[in-house]
């Protein structure tokens, strides 16, 4: 959903961009102004004058621009080459031209979705304007500069253009114009996952664009802000803002934002396992996209309805949908488009076990998405066509998918995995560096002593120079004395002003990382709806007590097997989330990479893991971090669930019966006391298996939910709440199971604040 989502919003940035120069006229309109302009050219060309040269060239540069709105390219740049063979001349008047044909230049480019050499033109266009000092016309190109930049992924030069472009639009009060780039900018920073920032930007663009009555610029804003909160999984927030842009842009029948509300509405529906739903307002994204003939939204919405239906596993329908996104973006030459087409495509007959069919399409998925160098599709290809082998009995061919599929997984992971370490670690080192820094504002008899105290400590400073002063006035002249007292006073509220100013500074910094941290962290989590195309009714509520977590959850498809935890580590906020980190890349490498299934013998290994990452038979506070744990491996051929668990149980509901599979004892680690290796291998835990059958519903959690503390009696919600809670909700779906659970902890929490992270996964299954 994320690669389509960018190149809709790329096709939507260039629509904004360029509207000047959008095709705002039908064809035979075009036709009819270059036959005009033919016969114009005719009548001028044979002058040799300097004013007739330039006439003739300006037409040149038109019939140029009218062939590009026809989508006849190589036309349009013959007659801009003839354009610029004309004006050699240095005035004024004639560079003037020359930028324009530049421009319109690298508008055929562009078209031609060749961003390199439209950026070369666009440059031309630069260099002449920085003779002519226009900053209008400068304000412009910065902005196509950087647009161009954006559709190259190259953020960094996108960023520094566009805020180039916004500077100059806020110099000459050109309110509408520093409204897109705000847009823009927050476009930029949502690809690179830099909520915060984006929606920052989104909302300063809404600002003014409620102050302009720029409604169409609104009704986009209200778009752009609803994705971030979708990203961020706050789908209410995300239907509020979406319906908010569809009605605005329905009242002033803006037909373009009307598509954008309904593709986020079905994207919102979609987010929340609401198929039909999802399916509906795609279907109006499609009609409206049809109406105003963009092609471009309309294949999309194909796309989006085609993934709706595969969630529901009505692969008829979703087959119906990805040939028609095939057919379209074939014929609007979207590489990217036929490629998700081709994997859509696949993976449907995959599903449906028509293995013959899905080869050819899984197959030149891949080959596209290569020629693109994509790699995110390279990787799910791999991972398709691994399974189709393996389907197949091609073993090998399987082995060699898989290896290559892990490889790349592994190369994307891998260095985002160090960068995870190194940063997790940076922000617990930099949060004692914050606690150092703010004993600096103690006196030095008071140097141990918290933040929390500095007010305190300020204050008996102050009492201290009061009681030295009535001593001093013993021997001492009472004026002398005040004006020694004033001039300490004034040198140690300067002293305290400065390190106050530096803590706050340092903890901008530290909050900063943390924040940055938590979208790391974030990133190794699978995304809810992956699971639920191989759970459906399933769900995952995971509420963080700090910024970053100790509880995670992790999941994976391996030999046929669906395997997933919920993990509880040791503490919370960044200590907690460090050993998160460790703890995803130990299940990855005993899962993914030496293929053990079987939930004891994980646990065995993800033990001694722990034990000799954290180097644990040696004295020091180490030895007391470990994690607690609740993993099952789910067969849906042998219908079965095997379930092991380090402290974690699992709670399962048959027949409106609640019974509990008790775990281990042992924690994962050495519990808080020095062990042996031979202790630590030692170790074993308990292997149980139980049937699926119809209806029958699992839970798996940390012991987040019911520790929490209420506002009232101010005690917790404990175990036999939470398992009559389970018992009272199990019949709903889950999607409802899990709005619940969040407005039943709401409820019970008020205003005490959430002492520990709460992670539940419920799974229901259907015979």
């Amino acid at each position: 959903m994320a690669k389509i989502l960018k190149y809709y919003f790329l096709f939507l940035m260039l629509i904004a961009l360029h509207s000047t120069y959008s095709q705002t006229v039908v064809n035979d309109t075009s036709r009819k102004t270059l036959d005009s302009l033919f016969t114009l050219l005719k009548n001028t060309s044979a002058n040799t004058k300097t004013i007739q040269i330039q006439n003739t060239a300006r037409t040149l540069a038109e019939i140029g621009w009218e062939y590009r709105k026809l989508g006849e390219y190589e036309p349009a740049i013959t007659y801009l080459k003839k354009a610029e063979k004309l004006l050699k001349g240095k005035d004024s008047e004639t560079l003037k031209i020359l930028r324009q044909v530049y421009i319109y230049w690298g508008e055929v480019y562009e078209k031609k979705n060749d961003y390199k050499t439209a950026l070369e033109q666009y440059k031309k266009a630069l260099n002449i304007n920085i003779q002519l000092q226009d900053p209008k016309e400068l304000e412009k190109l910065y902005s196509l500069i950087g647009s161009n930049y954006y559709y190259l992924d190259q953020y960094e030069n996108a960023l520094d253009y566009m805020e180039k472009s916004l500077h100059l639009c806020q110099q000459i009060g050109n309110k509408n114009a520093e409204g897109e780039r705000y847009n823009e900018i927050g476009n930029v920073y949502w690809f690179q996952g830099d909520y915060e920032n984006a929606l920052k930007n989104f909302l300063k663009a809404l600002t003014i664009c409620e102050a302009l009555n720029n409604f169409e610029g609104v009704s986009n804003s209200y778009f752009n802000i609803g994705y971030i909160y979708l990203y961020q999984e706050n789908t209410k927030k995300a239907f509020e803002v979406f319906n908010k842009g569809l009605e605005i842009s329905q009242k002033h029948q803006i037909k373009n934002e009307i598509a954008n509300a309904y593709n986020g509405l079905g994207d919102a529906y979609d987010k929340i396992g609401d198929y039909e739903n999802a399916i509906k307002s795609h279907i109006k994204f499609r009609e409206v996209s049809e109406e105003i003939k963009d092609s471009f939204g309309i294949s999309r919405a194909y796309g989006n309805i085609g993934i709706a239906y595969a969630h529901k596993k009505d692969y008829k329908n979703a087959l119906e949908n990805y040939f028609s996104l095939l057919k379209i973006s074939s014929q609007i030459e979207d590489n990217l488009g036929v490629a998700d087409a081709n994997h859509y495509i696949g993976d449907a007959y995959l599903n449906q076990m028509n293995y013959n069919k899905a080869f050819p399409y899984l197959e030149q998925a891949l080959k596209k998405y290569k020629e693109m160098g994509y790699k995110e599709g390279i990787k799910d290809s791999y991972s398709s066509l691994s399974q189709l082998y393996e389907k197949t009995g091609n073993y090998k061919q399987a082995y060699e998918s898989y290896t290559q599929f892990s490889e790349m997984k592994d190369s994307m992971f891998n260095e985002q995995s160090s960068k995870q370490i190194m940063e997790m670690s940076t922000k617990y080192e930099s949060e004692k560096k914050g606690k150092d820094i703010e004993s600096l504002t103690k006196d030095k008899a008071l140097q141990e002593s918290q933040l929390n105290q500095q007010k305190f400590v300020r204050n008996s400073f102050i009492i201290g120079l009061l009681i030295a002063i009535v001593i001093a006035l013993v021997t001492y002249n009472r004026y002398l004395v005040k004006q020694k007292l004033n001039e300490t006073l004034s040198y140690k509220n300067t002293e305290l002003v400065e390190k106050n100013s530096l803590i706050e500074k340092q903890k901008e910094r530290i909050l900063d990382s943390i924040n940055y941290a938590q979208r790391i962290q974030q990133s190794i989590l699978v995304d809810e709806n992956e699971i639920k195309k191989l759970l459906p009714d399933s769900f995952v509520l995971f509420l963080p007590k700090d910024i970053v977590s100790g509880d995670f959850y992790w999941f994976t498809q391996t030999a046929n097997k669906i395997i997933i935890a919920a993990i509880d580590c040791t503490g919370h906020g960044v200590p907690g989330a460090f050993m998160s980190m460790i703890g995803n890349a130990l299940l990855n490498q005993i899962i993914n990479e030496k293929h053990i299934t079987k939930p004891s013998e994980i646990l065995y290994h993800l033990n001694r893991g722990v034990f000799e990452s954290l180097h644990q038979e040696k004295e020091s506070p180490l030895a007391r971090d470990g994690m607690d744990i609740a993993l099952c491996t789910i067969d849906m051929d042998q219908k079965t669930i095997e379930y092991a668990g380090a402290r974690n149980p699992l709670y399962f509901i048959t027949s409106n019966t609640l019974q509990e599979i008790k775990a281990n004892k042992q924690t994962i680690g050495s519990a808080g006391h020095i062990s042996t290796q031979s202790e630590i291998y030692k170790t074993e835990f308990t292997n149980h298996t139980l049937s699926i059958t119809d209806d029958l519903c699992i839970y798996i959690f940390s012991d987040g939910y019911k520790d929490q503390f209420n506002t009232t009696e101010k005690k917790k919600f404990g175990a036999q709440r939470f398992k009559e809670l389970l018992l009272q909700i199990h019949s709903q779906p889950m999607v409802e199971q899990k709005q619940l659970l969040d407005k039943t902890m709401q409820d019970w929490q008020g205003d005490m604040a959430q002492i520990d992270d709460m992670l539940v996964i419920g799974i229901k299954f259907k015979c």
